[in-house]
């Protein structure tokens, strides 16, 4: 007997759910990391809440989209993948100090402007294809 994904009983692997979860912590690990890289080339500080004005903000708001329009849920995965994303970069990149656990806390804080943009850019992409005549 297989279970629906979405009723939370068992299912068979790869159970789509599951696979689709993997895919939006992928794609927000990915987009969300990519604000840290490139935040050198661009505002000439290593971390991004460094820079002058919004860029940091902006920079969620935009990669947030991207990661909403290409794996639109589950929401809670996109959460998941900004905090692994910048937390990853952060750590793997850049000089780990003692305020790294402050650095964490704030993390999780602006990760939710990533999940915010996320989800707008999913709700932009499920009317769009539901005005599709192939939907």
């Amino acid at each position: 007997m297989h279970a629906a994904a979405n009723s939370g009983t068992w299912c068979p692997a790869p159970c789509p759910m599951k696979t689709q979860a993997r895919l939006t912590v992928m794609a927000s690990a990915v987009t969300s990391a990519s604000v840290w890289a490139l935040s050198p080339l661009l505002t000439g500080h290593r971390e991004p809440w460094d820079a002058d004005g919004l860029f940091y903000v902006v920079a969620l708001v935009v990669a947030g989209s991207a990661a909403g329009l290409l794996a639109p849920r589950p929401l809670w995965a996109h959460y998941l993948g900004a905090v692994v994303g910048q937390l990853g970069y952060e750590a793997l990149f850049l000089p780990v100090g003692p305020l790294f656990v402050l650095g964490a806390a704030f993390l999780l804080g602006y990760s939710l402007v990533f999940v915010l943009a996320a989800a707008r850019a999913a709700s932009v992409r499920a009317r769009l294809q539901s005005r599709s005549p192939h939907a």
